[in-house]
């Protein structure tokens, strides 16, 4: 793994991003990079990011990495990642750059206003906001744990549909794609009851063996080397997604803080035999295949409907990372968090 690639981003990027830079992290926020966040911890760039096509960026997929923010559906009747039966992704998503509304020491507001076009031809006019915030606590768990630093932030992400479009003909949602490089040595979890019956696998091939249960959640066996995706239930109450790597000491947490109140519906990029409304998942993770070695920890949210026209969708989610001092210590972390195998 690459764990100077976050210095090559600046240096690249120079003046076209936002930095909040501190003692033991530095974090960029990139207005032209689809509000793309990237984050350096005690010099681990953990985020994958992808300099060539940062150097470059001219693909029909311009997939630099770092923590992205997507419109819901991606599939389906309603996706926004079809024509006909060719996926792709929208100029409006992939090229166009966002306008930074305001910038503090410790936060910035991007946004831009975009015409979406779902696979039905129904056109969605929405205004598109990122709000980004460095947090100043980091979570009650890692209290009095034997960390040498750690790094809290929030992405709050709005759509507002700005034109009349009702929910018979279009869906929208917030959906958060943060992206890691994966290793051997990536394993994620979630914290969440009654793990068996709380993960929704109607997406790729079921993972098999890569999945382990415990008492308290389980984890995902995401290396970047076999394609997959799995959802939480919302009705599953899991109370937070992330990953670890005892290789590098390194914990990472991601929650969403946003009410699970509003209209749910299938956000994924798979058959959906049984429609739209097929699943109703508030956190996803997806493991890559080894063209990109990667995996995506995410938050989703839900539409907004009022006199059944859509009004948009928000999501709050919140990430931390942690550098533990010993490998032994994140492995007695993750064990009290997860439980006994089950």
């Amino acid at each position: 793994m690459n764990q100077s690639a976050y210095p090559h981003l600046i240096e690249l990027k120079k003046d076209a991003v936002i930095q909040f830079n501190e003692e033991f992290f530095n974090v960029a926020l990139c207005p032209d990079m689809g509000a793309r966040v990237f984050a350096e911890i005690n010099g681990i760039s953990p985020h994958r990011i992808d300099l060539e096509t940062v150097k470059n960026p001219d693909k029909p997929f311009n997939n630099f990495g770092g923590a992205n923010i997507w419109p819901a559906p991606e599939g389906g009747k309603f996706g926004f990642n079809y024509h006909g039966n060719e996926w792709y992704v929208q100029p409006a998503i992939n090229n166009q750059p966002f306008a930074v509304i305001e910038q503090k020491s410790n936060s910035a507001t991007l946004q831009k206003t975009i015409k979406l076009t779902n696979r039905l031809g129904i056109a969605i006019e929405t205004i598109m906001t990122r709000k980004f915030s460095l947090l100043p606590n980091f979570p009650e768990i890692l209290k009095n744990q034997p960390v040498k630093c750690t790094l809290s932030y929030e992405t709050k992400d709005i759509f507002e549909v700005t034109n009349p479009v009702r929910v018979d003909q279009a869906l929208l949602a917030a959906w958060t794609l943060e992206q890691f490089q994966a290793t051997n040595d990536t394993l994620s979890f979630v914290c969440v009851n009654d793990a068996r019956s709380a993960i929704n696998f109607d997406f790729y091939d079921h993972p098999g063996r890569r999945i382990t249960y415990y008492t308290k959640g389980f984890t995902y066996k995401t290396d970047g080397q076999a394609k997959g995706q799995i959802g939480m239930k919302k009705e599953s109450n899991a109370s937070m997604i992330g990953f670890y790597d005892l290789s590098r000491n390194l914990l990472c947490i991601r929650q969403k803080t946003t009410p699970d109140t509003g209209l749910f519906f299938n956000i994924a990029d798979n058959d959906q035999p049984q429609g739209p409304y097929s699943a109703a998942d508030n956190y996803s993770i997806f493991n890559s295949d080894p063209d990109m070695a990667a995996f995506e920890l995410e938050t989703i949210s839900s539409a907004q409907v009022e006199d059944s026209l859509l009004k948009g969708s928000e999501l709050t989610s919140h990430t931390t990372f942690a550098v533990f001092k010993e490998s032994r210590d994140l492995e007695n972390f993750v064990s009290t968090l997860l439980g006994q195998p089950a």
